[in-house]
């Protein structure tokens, strides 16, 4: 979602408190809920949060690759398709009829599974529950021309995905597993696999797998108990039962180590580590997956100040009952093998060493408590959590969770260690770059004509749809005597997210020292001694971290943990930024973290924010000046401090799984108290005005070398001063343009890998428009890329594609009611800005009601050929194109 406000944002994260050894409590708040099992075999979990306004539905097939043959790869991930583009009963077909009836809506395919997930709201459930139902009846309406579209985009997407590298990444995965395995080919498939498949071949599929015994549906968020099953009553339970084909058993997997070579992968010379996992529904499952969690952190520590930026992936590959992950370390010349095995070999044993330590293990146990208790804030994250729940094991219950967790010692890790990360099962890809580059675009894809793009969501519905959503307000905001705003939002987190903002940042300080903010923060220390002392040791004990970021305008401390520990959180934090001193012999130690996090926000830094601020034409950034210690004089750091850090200046926002009333007491008790400067009288000081920057609109061409067969291509916008503060409106914009880039790559037919992504920049915020397309093809897609930016300027354009665009931006405007850090980041935004605590819900009430000619105009001002920048990028003699891209 677009957020306006951040405003050149340079973020800094440093942990100010590590993590204890004591035991944590244990979360019991969450959605809990009912099981049941209906006699045509389907699951139901049903999890309802009265904190939220959306409804999550998300329902799984036991229909994954694991059962398709290798000459049939990718027929799994067809029928899913086919799924979606079936004729109902009533002539729409299922994707229309979700485009119409729920907000969000998709469906995924891996190894195991089929999984169809929406978002609605509750009045609506029984319908959305239907549709899905449809799924399972056994039907299966697709015309031949519905069959070749959707076969054309699965070829797109697997184009999209593997970029010209599906044969060597068929290879590894048949490396790992041996060709034969069920999880040994991709599970997508691979353009000729995919080309061969027929209607028979995936309606066969869809009847004997798409069946209620192989499906488990779960039913969380804003609904209750009674309503939820009474739909599911009337729509999943009524679907005839019908015998399901049986499930491809998965053999175990050996894990013996080896060595093979691989060429043609993406990335150029280096090493892939593949590690074979416990089953992930075993008991060791977890632990295993943690451990992966410990090499990746590894690798990029060793990877951190690695000069050539070498690149660094890691992915899993195959399903649940034999999962396998793939560390690559890749560089530009051969001698990037030998290093990365070198890097990828001292990560393993340094992680076989930490795993036995208790000092290590003990507060990695409090960490992963927290993770656990954070997949069950977010709707989607947690219905998918829950479907183990549906599916009879009750693994992904929370309580579950934190009860596996007990068992996380020392031992435990050094057992699965001693198996998962044995030299003899590891298994070694020496890699290699082939001729194959990415782009080389698919000859069997046919281009789509314009009435072949489906038109869902009438605009009529979509506002039915958000008009149904409750308007009660979920945060309160008062004032402590001392001048410390407070907002407080309760949910039914398992979580608590609290923030404390100070209005004062970079431009309060003096431009020959811009790190006297970061600084300010950077030093604070808790008292050794006292009761300040021991609530950081309390928060400690419960895995919590305490971190700080800074911009131009404001500095944030916040730290975040089990609501539980509510109380501990507020006072460790208080214990910091309130009352916490400085040791001025850690200021060349401060300075160096503050630096550290500046430079690698530098190194990390994508090529297309580098581009976008070479055409503005001011940008007003940190310098990479040296500063020394002796450049921040003790007394300017307390001064800063002394002026700018105090409750009149001070906004604290706590969000998540509190008692309101408890919580109150609780804040009072850490921040309501009058010590200087602290509780002392607060004036705000004056800023002068800055300006968004302008961009330069001359079309620019940039020749990287190389003779590359890709083009890349980047338009960007300033977006105005008044709609940063609009976010709807802002993110409404956001998701045409990226309809509107969709909709080029299917009506070219193959997946060019345009974006949109918004940055924050040189104290602007831009939308950036981006893509790489093959040199063969570059007149044509400059020329999509143009007319889909030139419908967007006219209201009969944007009426045709506003309602579908509306439904997304308005559920994930308020989708985020139980997500604790989501509701913190909104509120520390509005108290920021000074808006009101329910400004997001009139945000989504005026997404809905926008209308076709004021955003139309709104597109028309930003995308005007003068407020645009233009890029392209490669061989010159290829990138004439571009010139046009200055026409509107």
């Amino acid at each position: 979602m677009a957020r306006g406000g951040g405003r050149w944002l340079v973020l800094l994260a440093w942990i100010l408190a590590g993590c204890g050894t004591a035991r944590l409590p244990r979360a019991a708040r969450g959605p809990e809920g009912a099981w049941r099992s209906f006699a045509n075999g389907l699951r139901l979990y049903v999890a309802p949060d009265s904190s939220g306004d959306l409804v999550q539905v998300h329902m799984r097939v036991r229909a994954g690759s694991r059962n398709e043959a290798r000459a049939q790869a990718g027929l799994a991930h067809f029928s899913e398709h086919l799924a979606f583009a079936r004729t109902l009963a009533d002539g729409r077909t299922l994707l229309a009829a979700m485009g119409e009836e729920a907000l969000l809506y998709s469906g995924t395919t891996d190894a195991d599974f089929v999984d169809f997930t929406a978002r609605t709201v509750a009045a609506h459930l029984p319908t959305v529950l239907g549709l899905f139902a449809s799924a399972l009846d056994g039907s299966c309406e697709v015309s031949p021309e519905v069959f070749t579209r959707e076969r054309n985009v699965v070829l797109s997407e697997i184009e999209f995905r593997m970029r010209g590298s599906t044969g060597v990444l068929n290879d590894l995965v048949a490396g790992v597993y041996s060709p034969e395995h069920p999880y040994g080919h991709l599970i997508g498939g691979t353009p000729d696999t995919v080309s061969a498949l027929t209607v028979a071949d995936a309606c066969d599929y869809l009847r004997g797998r798409f069946t209620p015994g192989n499906a488990s549906v779960v039913i969380t968020g804003g609904v209750t108990e009674a309503a939820a099953l009474a739909a599911a009553e009337t729509t999943l339970q009524r679907v005839a039962s019908r015998p399901s084909l049986p499930e491809v058993v998965v053999p175990p997997v050996a894990g013996v180590g080896g060595r093979d070579t691989l060429v043609g992968l993406p990335g150029g010379w280096g090493m892939a580590l593949v590690l074979h996992l416990p089953p992930a529904g075993s008991k060791d499952g977890r632990f295993a997956e943690i451990l992966v969690e410990l090499v990746e952190a590894e690798v990029r520590r060793l990877l951190e100040w690695e000069p050539g930026s070498p690149k660094f992936e890691v992915g899993p590959i195959g399903g649940q009952a034999a999962p396998s992950v793939v560390f690559a370390i890749t560089g530009a010349t051969i001698d990037a093998r030998e290093f990365a095995e070198r890097v990828l070999d001292e990560a393993i044993r340094n992680v076989r060493k930490d795993v036995a330590d208790k000092k290590v293990v003990e507060p990695l146990r409090g960490r992963q408590r927290l993770a656990a208790a954070t997949r069950y804030e977010r709707l989607d994250a947690r219905a998918e959590r829950l479907v183990e729940v549906a599916d009879g094991s009750r693994l992904g219950a929370l309580a579950s969770d934190l009860r596996a967790l007990d068992r996380l010692t020392p031992a435990a890790l050094t057992r699965v260690a001693e198996q998962v990360l044995a030299r003899e099962r590891v298994g070694k890809f020496e890699l290699a770059p082939g001729r194959t580059q990415a782009g080389t675009g698919l000859a069997a894809v046919a281009r789509l004509a314009d009435d072949d793009q489906p038109v869902t969501a009438r605009p009529d519905v979509a506002a039915r749809l958000l008009a149904e959503i409750p308007a009660s307000r979920r945060s309160t905001r008062y004032t402590l005597e001392n001048g410390l705003t407070v907002v407080l939002a309760p949910s039914s987190s398992p979580m608590v997210d609290v923030r404390l903002m100070i209005a004062a940042g970079i431009v309060d300080a003096p431009r020959e020292h811009p790190l006297l903010a970061p600084m300010a923060m950077a030093l604070l220390k808790p008292p050794e001694k006292g009761p300040h002392a021991k609530a950081m040791a309390r928060l400690r004990a419960g895995g919590a971290e305490l971190d700080g970021s800074f911009n131009l305008d404001v500095s944030v401390f916040k730290t975040r943990g089990l609501a539980s520990e509510t109380d501990h959180l507020l006072r460790g934090l208080a214990a910091v930024a309130v009352a916490g001193e400085y040791d001025f012999k850690e200021r060349r130690a401060a300075l160096e973290r503050v630096r550290d996090g500046v430079d690698e926000m530098r190194r990390a830094e994508s090529v297309r924010r580098q581009i976008a601020r070479q055409r503005l034409d001011t940008c007003d950034e940190l310098v990479g000046d040296p500063y020394e210690p002796d450049q921040f004089d003790d007394a300017a750091i307390v001064a800063f401090r002394e002026q700018h850090f105090r409750a009149g200046r001070a906004t604290l926002v706590v969000a998540g799984g509190f008692d309101e009333a408890v919580a109150r007491e609780h804040v009072k008790a850490a921040f309501g108290g009058r010590q200087a400067p602290w509780g002392a009288a607060a004036e705000a000081p004056s800023r002068a005005s800055r300006p968004a920057p302008n961009v330069n609109p001359a079309v620019v061409r940039v020749d990287p070398g190389g003779g590359g067969r890709q083009i890349g291509v980047l338009l960007g916008f300033v977006v105005p001063s008044e709609l940063r503060r609009d976010s709807g409106t802002l993110a409404l914009v956001r998701q045409l343009l990226e309809d509107a880039a969709e909709d080029v790559r299917e009506r070219l037919g193959v997946s060019y890998g345009f974006w949109v992504t918004r940055e924050d920049l040189c104290d602007a915020e831009m939308i950036l428009i981006g893509g790489d397309i093959d040199a063969a093809h570059l007149d044509q897609g400059i020329a999509e890329l143009r007319q889909a930016l030139a419908r967007l300027r006219t209201p009969e354009g944007v009426a045709r594609v506003l309602a579908a665009a509306q439904r997304p931006v308005a559920a994930r405007l308020l989708a985020q009611a139980s997500d604790s850090s989501a509701i913190a980041d909104r509120l520390t935004f509005l108290a920021g800005h000074g808006l009101p605590p329910d400004f997001y819900r009139n945000e989504a009430r005026e997404v809905v009601e926008a209308t076709a000619d004021a955003i139309a105009g709104l597109l028309a001002r930003v995308l005007a050929p003068e407020r645009l920048f233009k890029v392209c990028v490669g061989p010159q003699e290829r990138t004439a194109a571009c010139e046009t891209l200055s026409s509107p």
